[in-house]
């Protein structure tokens, strides 16, 4: 028995993005937690921890850069869109506008909309033996609770599946017999995304030219937030992403 988790030495396995360089997160994944971490690549996110939760981590500097070249919301829109159970996880001390002229404001409205609009859970750690700690929780949650959602969202799991055939059903050529028979093969849309297209023509009513419309749409950059010129603050009003006039040392 692990004393420090509660659980049993059986050890775990996480799936990481070969393009994630996190050399001493992994060292304590490992070494500290007995994690075992398979190197792969990711369609989405940066770490997929079983059996259905992807995280993508950032760090404070990427962060920001993120806002101001627009990828934060398109990866936040294919984060709800594919994943059942999308977490961002930033890393650093402090938020600061020191390596990127940014807004405040900015920052902060993005976190708003990060966990208003994407509904998605944004999680701070100091450093990489942190996060490290932070995707051990995670997993060991996701061991004890499995599938099960917990009693406040009881009834998730029904209009989890409205919701994925409903995403599906937006796609070129689905319509509800195949978005069912889709969810009945490959369980999730973030599998979907992920299969091979010879194995989606395995599923009746797929055909060749349709499994590769379905694959282009599920791994496209091209989001509804690909253009935004102006950042929307914690008040509800908007400014430019960016601002020289703001002190470069003040911190969030």
């Amino acid at each position: 028995m692990n004393a420090e988790s509660g659980m049993s030495d059986r050890r775990c396995t996480i799936e990481v993005d070969h393009r994630e360089n996190v050399n001493l997160l992994l060292s304590e994944l490992r070494d500290v937690y007995g994690v075992d971490v398979h190197h792969t690549q990711l369609t989405i996110g940066d770490f997929r921890i079983p059996p259905d939760t992807v995280l993508e981590r950032k760090t404070v500097d990427d962060f920001c850069l993120s806002i101001v070249d627009r990828r934060l919301f398109r990866q936040a829109y294919r984060l709800a869109q594919i994943t059942e159970n999308p977490l961002i996880l930033i890393e650093g001390r402090t938020f600061t506008t020191r390596s990127h002229d940014i807004h405040l404001d900015s920052i902060k409205g993005a976190l708003v909309s990060l966990a208003q609009t994407f509904r998605i859970p944004v999680l701070r750690s100091r450093d990489q033996k942190e996060s490290a700690w932070y995707i051990h929780s995670l997993l060991n949650q996701r061991r004890r609770v499995g599938t099960n959602h917990g009693v406040l969202t009881s009834s998730r799991p029904k209009r989890l599946a409205t919701q994925k055939a409903h995403v599906l059903r937006s796609l070129p050529g689905i319509g509800p017999k195949l978005a069912k028979s889709l969810l009945d093969e490959f369980d999730t849309i973030e599998n979907i995304a992920r299969a091979d297209r010879l194995d989606l023509e395995k599923v009746p009513g797929m055909g060749p030219r349709k499994a590769e419309k379905i694959l282009q749409v599920l791994r496209e950059e091209a989001t509804p937030y690909d253009v935004p010129n102006e950042q929307e603050t914690a008040d509800g009003n908007t400014q430019p992403l960016t601002n020289s006039k703001l002190n470069p040392h003040k911190p969030f």
